[in-house]
């Protein structure tokens, strides 16, 4: 009986995992339904946190707008620098599409049109976001913009990052968006019944995603001063673990010490570690429509998003009139010359070619929006900030 007893204490014995060496400057590593942390490097130094800052900007937004109102671009939001959606002034967007814009591609332009509409002004949501960190217990925080562009009074820490994100995770829209892949946004150019639209496509820069079991979303940043950040989510087995990094070197040192620190943590609850999957190269699907002669197409919204391994599509529907037929021209190509008779041809030993039939010229293809592509503004020796 005694060495039963003894066996099964020996069984239920769990072997402490060697700490991880981590390259960044401040790490934690946090189990949000317990608030045990069970990793910490220098985890209340106050450090700029890049775009990470967004994770606070999407909150104070989801609780304060409409999802489903129009929000419009002014100039000064269309002028933010990189990095941005591409949005103009005069153009407006849904709140739930900017916010995936704000999210997925860490749009700058997205941020200061989504605290212009929260918050009035920039200055005035960034004391919005202040009030929320406070109430969320982020207390060695403070923010001066919505995106995280360098401010000597804009910083947080790994610990105050880990309990805004844990907060930001229990609203079921920004759980949904940090967690996909893909999706391509509506920007409306005009107002009214006949206005006129496109779509953008943004991709997601949390690389966890694709090769990380058990990842659920997280936010990126970078920028000269703050170096790489990252903080996520990441459930398996039904534990849940928050990992938030400050000033990593460098993006191969960034995602390295994520991947330690959450192996170490599952070790800790006796699962195994994630094995290394290889990152999917990322595809948006795009839709073409062969042009009839002088068709009138109307087309109606799509968004495409694409969720782990899945992907949903919502097809476009053109309408053509009875009488449109396409069109295509045939080009025929010269015939060969012909060569007098008895004479020496100088060409005779070159190597003519010509075709011998003819070919249809290639059709045209054109966006499902019924709209000339439109190639985004060029930054030269201007390397993307807040991404």
């Amino acid at each position: 009986m005694l060495w039963m007893v003894t066996s099964s204490a020996q069984g239920q014995e769990t072997i402490t995992p060697t700490l991880p060496t981590i390259a960044a400057r401040s790490a934690i590593l946090i189990n949000p339904t317990t608030g045990e942390v069970l990793f910490a490097k220098e985890p209340r130094l106050r450090l700029p946190p890049a775009s990470t800052t967004k994770v606070l900007t999407a909150l104070v937004v989801l609780e304060r707008l409409n999802l489903h109102a129009q929000v419009p671009v002014s100039p000064q939001a269309a002028s933010a620098p990189p990095s941005r959606i591409g949005l103009r002034a005069g153009e407006s967007a849904l709140t739930q599409d900017l916010l995936y814009g704000l999210m997925l591609k860490s749009g700058n332009d997205a941020a200061e049109t989504l605290a212009e509409a929260a918050g009035g002004s920039v200055p005035k949501f960034a004391e919005l976001m202040n009030l929320r960190a406070w109430q969320i217990g982020a207390r060695d925080s403070h923010f001066m913009n919505p995106h995280g562009l360098p401010n000597d009074d804009h910083y947080t820490t790994a610990y105050d990052l880990a309990l805004i994100f844990r907060q930001a995770m229990n609203h079921p829209l920004f759980a949904d968006i940090v967690r996909t892949r893909n999706a391509d946004l509506r920007i409306e150019s005009g107002h009214g019944l006949y206005s006129d639209w496109r779509m953008v496509p943004v991709h997601n820069t949390n690389r966890l995603l694709a090769s990380y079991e058990g990842a659920r979303g997280g936010k990126t940043g970078f920028t000269f001063k703050a170096r790489r950040c990252f903080v996520g989510e990441v459930d398996r087995g039904g534990i849940r673990l928050i990992v938030a990094i400050l000033n990593s070197p460098n993006s191969g040192t960034l995602w390295q010490d994520a991947r330690h620190l959450l192996d170490y943590g599952f070790a800790r609850y006796g699962l195994a570690p994630s094995p290394v999957q290889p990152e999917p190269t990322p595809a948006i699907v795009q839709r073409t429509q062969i042009i009839p002669a002088k068709a009138h197409m109307t087309a109606a919204r799509t968004l495409t998003a694409s969720r782990g391994k899945g992907a949903r599509v919502v097809p476009v529907k053109l309408k053509l009139n009875s009488s449109q037929t396409k069109k295509t021209v045939k080009v025929e190509a010269p015939k060969k010359p012909a060569l007098a008779v008895g004479k020496k041809s100088s060409t005779s030993k070159t190597n003519i070619k010509t075709a011998r039939t003819t070919k249809p010229a290639p059709t045209a293809t054109v966006k499902a929006n019924n709209k000339q592509l439109v190639s985004k503004p060029q930054y030269k020796n201007v390397k993307k900030q807040g991404g």
